[in-house]
C-alpha cells in the first residue's frame, strides 16, 4: 500500500512537471513573442521578490535593464513566473555628450571648395542632414485600452490613437513625421512578417529612426505613474536580440532612457533585450515602443506619447526643419562673405607679386596693351 501511495506521488510530481514544462514549450514554440491569452509573466529574483510583470514571451538569456539600471537575466522559467538573477549596474550614455555630439554634426564647417563652389549644393545636404523624418507604425494593430474601449483589442485598435498622438506631437514640434495606419491584423506569429513591407516602406523615407508603437498586457500599476503633475502611463522599450543591428540598437534604446531619465524622470519602465527580430534588423535606430499596458486608459498612453516626441528626437540626434532652416539661414551669408575675402586677398596677392616681380609687371602691361591695341608680339618687340 505504501509503495503503491508513493508510485501514485511520482506520478503527480511528473504529471506537474510535465505540465509546467508543456506551458513553458508552447510559448516558445507558439511563434508568438507576446501573450495572446490576456495572461502575463511575473519576473522574480532569487529571493522571491518581484521586479516587474510582462506579456512578453521570455527565454533563457534574455536581459531587462530596471528603471535603475541594473540588468537582470533570466535564468529560467517555471510557468507564468520568470526567474531572473542580477547581473551589472548599466551604465547610461552622458545626456550632455549627446547634446555636444548632435550640435556638432549639425553645425559642422564647410569646407574651403564648398564654400567656394559648392554654397547652394553644401546648404542643401546640411538640410537634408539635420531635418530627418521620423517612421511610425503598428505590427500589432488590434491592441486596445480596456478601461476606454470596453475590450482588449478590436479591428482598429486604440493603440492607432496613440501612434497618431505621437506623430502629431512631433509635427508640432517641428519634425517630419511619417505615420502608417496599415493593418497587419492577426494578431499571430505572422504579424511581424507582414507589418515588415510596412517598415520597408516607410525606411524608404531614410527616417532618423523608426518605431514600432505597442502596448503591453499587464496589471495596471506596472505602468501608471505622473510626469509634471499630469497622469501619464510609463513605456518600456524592447531590443530584438536575433538581428544584426542588436548592439546598435541596444545602446539606442539606452540613449533613449538616458534622454528620458533627464528630462521625464520615472516615464521608463526599463528595457528588453528579448528574443526575436522586430523587424530592427532594417537599421540602427528601430525601436519597439510600448505604451502602457490594457488595463491602463487610452488618454494616460497618449500623454505618455506626447512626452515621448521630445525624447525621441534628442536620442536619435535629429534636428527639426526650423532647426535645419535657420541655421542654413546663418551659413548662407557667412559662405558668401568668406568667398568674397578669399577673392580680395588673392587679388592682392597676385597685385603683390607683380609689383615686386618688375619682369612680369612688365609682361602684364605687354599682354593688356596687344590686346586693345590689336598687336602680335612681334610688333611688341619691334616697338621695344
Amino acid at each position: 500500500m505504501k509503495q503503491k501511495s508513493m508510485l501514485i506521488a511520482f506520478v503527480l510530481l511528473g504529471f506537474l512537471l510535465g505540465a509546467g514544462s508543456c506551458g513553458q514549450a508552447s510559448w516558445l514554440d507558439s511563434g508568438l513573442y507576446e501573450r495572446n491569452d490576456g495572461g502575463y509573466f511575473t519576473l522574480q529574483d532569487s529571493q522571491g521578490d518581484v521586479l516587474t510583470y510582462t506579456a512578453r514571451i521570455l527565454d533563457v538569456g534574455d536581459s531587462y535593464i530596471a528603471a535603475d539600471n541594473q540588468r537582470y537575466e533570466v535564468v529560467a522559467i517555471d510557468g507564468d513566473v520568470i526567474k531572473v538573477e542580477p547581473k551589472e549596474t548599466i551604465e547610461l550614455p552622458d545626456v550632455k555628450k549627446l547634446a555636444a555630439a548632435s550640435a556638432s554634426a549639425h553645425s559642422s564647417a564647410p569646407s574651403f571648395w564648398q564654400k567656394l563652389f559648392g554654397t547652394a549644393a553644401f546648404r542643401k545636404d546640411k538640410q537634408d542632414q539635420q531635418w530627418n523624418t521620423i517612421g511610425i507604425y503598428h505590427t500589432h494593430n488590434a491592441e486596445s485600452y480596456v478601461p476606454t474601449s470596453g475590450v482588449e483589442s478590436k479591428t482598429e485598435g486604440d493603440i492607432m490613437s496613440v501612434g497618431k498622438a505621437l506623430a502629431d506631437a512631433l509635427e508640432n514640434l517641428g519634425y517630419q513625421a511619417i505615420w502608417s495606419d496599415n493593418s497587419h491584423l492577426p494578431h499571430d506569429g505572422e504579424a511581424y512578417i507582414r507589418s515588415r513591407r510596412t517598415a520597408m516602406d516607410l525606411m524608404k523615407h531614410q527616417p532618423g529612426t523608426l518605431i514600432d508603437v505597442h502596448r503591453d498586457a499587464t496589471p495596471p500599476q506596472v505602468y501608471e505613474t505622473e510626469i509634471e503633475g499630469k497622469p501619464a502611463t510609463k513605456v518600456r522599450i524592447v531590443v530584438g536580440r536575433q538581428n544584426e543591428n542588436r548592439e546598435m540598437n541596444l545602446e539606442y534604446a539606452k540613449r533613449i532612457k538616458a534622454v528620458a531619465d533627464e528630462k521625464y524622470p520615472g516615464i521608463i519602465e526599463g528595457i528588453f533585450d528579448a528574443r526575436g527580430n522586430y523587424n530592427q534588423d532594417l537599421g540602427p535606430r528601430t525601436i519597439l515602443l510600448e505604451f502602457g499596458a490594457h488595463t491602463n486608459p487610452l488618454d494616460l498612453a497618449e500623454q505618455a506619447a506626447k512626452f515621448f516626441a521630445e525624447i525621441i528626437p534628442a536620442a536619435a540626434g535629429l534636428a527639426s526643419e526650423g532647426t535645419a532652416q535657420q541655421e542654413a539661414k546663418q551659413s548662407g551669408p557667412t559662405a558668401w562673405r568668406t568667398i568674397i575675402w578669399i577673392l580680395v586677398i588673392t587679388g592682392a596677392v597676385i597685385i603683390g607679386y607683380l609689383l615686386i616681380n618688375k619682369q612680369g609687371l612688365s609682361s602684364l602691361t605687354s599682354f593688356f596693351r596687344r590686346e586693345y591695341a590689336g598687336k602680335n608680339p612681334d610688333q611688341d618687340q619691334e616697338d621695344e
